[in-house]
Formats: C-alpha cells, sequence, structure tokens
C-alpha cells in the first residue's frame, strides 16, 4: 500500500508571496530617513520604481512613514521622497513602499533603474 503525500508545512503567518509590479535591482547607495520619531542613516540594498529594500541604522516599525533624501549615482542630483511607508521589518533591514514620489524623483529612478538594467554585468 503506498504512502499518502506529507503535507507541506505551511508558511509562518507573517509571510506571504507577493508578486511584484517591478524589477528590483541590486545597489548600494547611503540614504537618509526622517520620521516623528527619528533620524537615521542607511543604505539601500535594492531599488525598484515602487520602493526599496534598506539596511538601516535604526529599528522601525511596520505602517511608519517616512521622509527619503538620496543620491542614486555619483554625480547624479539628491532625490527626495516625501512619503515612503514602511511595509515589512527584520532587525534593522526594512522594506519600503514609495507612496508619494515627485514626478523628477520618479523619472530620475527611473532612469536609473534603465541604465543599470541594460548594463553589462561582470561575471562574479
Amino acid at each position: 500500500m503506498a504512502n499518502a503525500p506529507k503535507p507541506h508545512p505551511s508558511k509562518p503567518k507573517g509571510s506571504r508571496f507577493v508578486l511584484r509590479p517591478y524589477r528590483r535591482v541590486p545597489t548600494q547607495r547611503v540614504l537618509y530617513y526622517l520620521s516623528g520619531r527619528c533620524v537615521g542613516k542607511g543604505v539601500v540594498t535594492n531599488l525598484s520604481q515602487s520602493g526599496m529594500r534598506v539596511r538601516g541604522e535604526h529599528e522601525v516599525e511596520t505602517g511608519l512613514d517616512l521622509a527619503l533624501r538620496l543620491t542614486l549615482s555619483d554625480d547624479g542630483p539628491t532625490i527626495d521622497i516625501d512619503r515612503a511607508t514602511v511595509r515589512w521589518v527584520d532587525g534593522n533591514d526594512f522594506g519600503l513602499d514609495f507612496v508619494h514620489l515627485s514626478p523628477s524623483a520618479k523619472k530620475h529612478i527611473s532612469a536609473v533603474l534603465n541604465q543599470q538594467i541594460r548594463a553589462p554585468q561582470s561575471p562574479a
């Protein structure tokens, strides 16, 4: 008699599959973030048209709104993002969803992402 397949363990309640509307691009850029509770400095570890992953110097909470300032290239302009919401937190790493992005900031992020996506990848 054949054994019935064992059920796969379910994922923890806090995790779920999310279909991302934009491609994420790895990067290493400094950013500054500001909330009513703290001012912090972090490193953007990946970026998309709709958000980013940050390794910050402060722990933040899910749902917190932040104002951001970053430069995406060595000779590029400073980009201000008026409002980004923390969507997930893992220690000092957190994911941000852009809520209010000026047209010029959106255009600059798109240009940087398109340039990085088209650039030939060097072998590791």
